[in-house]
């Protein structure tokens, strides 16, 4: 307890967070601000404030962008105040709905299930009663559906003569929800890697835990974090492509409070960092390029989590023919924050008419982004405006530069 009143003592209300913050720029509460969340949280620690009636409905709407973290002068640890206000409010009263939810989302075979099942569903959104009893709101957020299964040695076909030797392996994270609805970015990543020298060792694994820690279930977080860490040992480096992942996996030290977990975080790469220090952009001045104008969204977790702006911008750059233009308010959130679009739906489609509004503006005919969630949902907004423009992973348009 007395960890979390340290952190919420650094903010000094200077107000810098207020205009990066989306979901203060959306309302203009300030209740809805990082410097107000920080101050409720505090008062509930103290016992001025109730954490179900006065904290829940404004940590809530909260997205978990970690924007104000990247404004912030005094350095204030936003993230890891949310989580334990988070932990906290569900310790206090759990929610089996919303837990029953991130379990089902966060194993691969269920999650599968629940995709073939939800075929049999009319329309094509998160079915009403469900979001009525997430949010009380109508949903907003499409079913995500199945890709074609993927068959094969997703190194086939390429040309060894041109390929580096092998100088030594990865762990690469298969993940949850990105290994069943993006299993195509993991055959990219896999392509990408053995054009710098590396392939994968492969291993079975789980959840990393991102989506349990985000959302208030720090003990299961925890429990998924040691398990990786145990299947996933050794020194080789760790590459993930999922910016939600890797930004957890980052703060294992924090999470776990281990050595071990410490030591792990300090393996992990995001998979534009590893590629651009690996070499990847000599080789990209080799490949037939793309000629496409392209754009770049940052992903909440890549950017405000992990500090990573410039190196995916580096490797995009670098494809041959192609035109890069950079995207307004690129580092706002698009609204989809995980599970924010299933249990804020309502709000998330305000930031996701606005980011699309800015992807329009760049008449661009592919925009990229390295996170799971933000594709999926910045993919619903291009189908509903006619697919002009492709939504697609930074390693799918990467490899693309070398394979068409």
């Amino acid at each position: 307890m007395k960890r979390v009143e340290d952190l919420t003592a650094q903010c000094i209300r200077c107000g810098f967070c207020l205009e990066d913050c989306p979901t203060f720029t959306e309302t203009g509460s300030e209740l809805e601000s990082p410097r107000g969340r920080i101050y409720l949280v505090r008062s509930a620690v103290e016992g001025k404030l109730r954490w179900q009636e006065d904290v829940k409905p404004h940590l809530d709407r909260c997205l978990g962008c970690r924007a104000c973290e990247t404004a912030c002068p005094s350095g204030v640890q936003y993230g890891a105040i949310l989580e334990f206000a988070r932990d906290k409010i569900e310790q206090e009263k759990p929610s089996a709905l919303k837990k029953g939810f991130l379990a089902g989302t966060t194993s691969p075979t269920i999650l599968r299930t629940q995709l073939n099942l939800a075929r049999l569903l009319p329309g094509k959104r998160v079915p009403g009663p469900l979001s009525k009893l997430l949010s009380g709101e109508t949903a907003e957020a499409d079913l995500p559906t199945l890709p074609t299964a993927l068959k094969g040695d997703p190194l086939a076909g390429m040309d060894q003569a041109s390929l580096p030797a092998v100088k030594g392996e990865v762990y690469l994270l298969e993940g949850c929800a990105m290994r069943v609805l993006y299993p195509h970015v993991h055959w990219a990543t896999r392509r990408l890697l053995r054009r710098i020298g590396y392939v994968v060792r492969e291993v079975p694994q789980g959840c990393c835990g991102a989506l349990h820690a985000h959302n208030g279930y720090l003990d299961e977080a925890k429990k998924m974090g040691n398990s990786l860490v145990q299947t996933l040992s050794g020194d080789l480096p760790i590459v993930v492509n999922s910016a939600g992942c890797g930004s957890t996996m980052k703060e294992y030290g924090h999470l776990l409070e281990t050595e071990a977990g410490a030591e792990f975080a300090k393996r992990t790469f995001d998979l534009s960092e590893f590629l651009l220090q690996n070499g990847l952009q000599e080789e990209l001045a080799k490949a037939k390029g793309l000629s496409q104008r392209i754009t770049y969204h940052d992903a909440c977790h890549l950017s405000h989590g992990q500090k990573i702006t410039e190196a995916p911008r580096a490797l995009l750059k670098s494809i041959p023919n192609a035109e890069y233009v950079e995207l307004p308010e690129s580092l706002t959130c698009c609204g989809s924050a995980g599970i924010y679009n299933v249990v804020q739906p309502k709000l998330a489609r305000r930031l996701l008419n606005r980011k699309w509004k800015h992807v329009e503006s760049t008449q661009a005919t592919v925009v990229a982004m390295g996170n799971p969630g933000c594709h999926g949902w910045i993919a619903q907004a291009s189908r509903e405006t006619g697919g002009r423009i492709e939504v697609v992973h930074t390693a799918e348009l990467l490899e693309r530069a070398f394979s068409g």
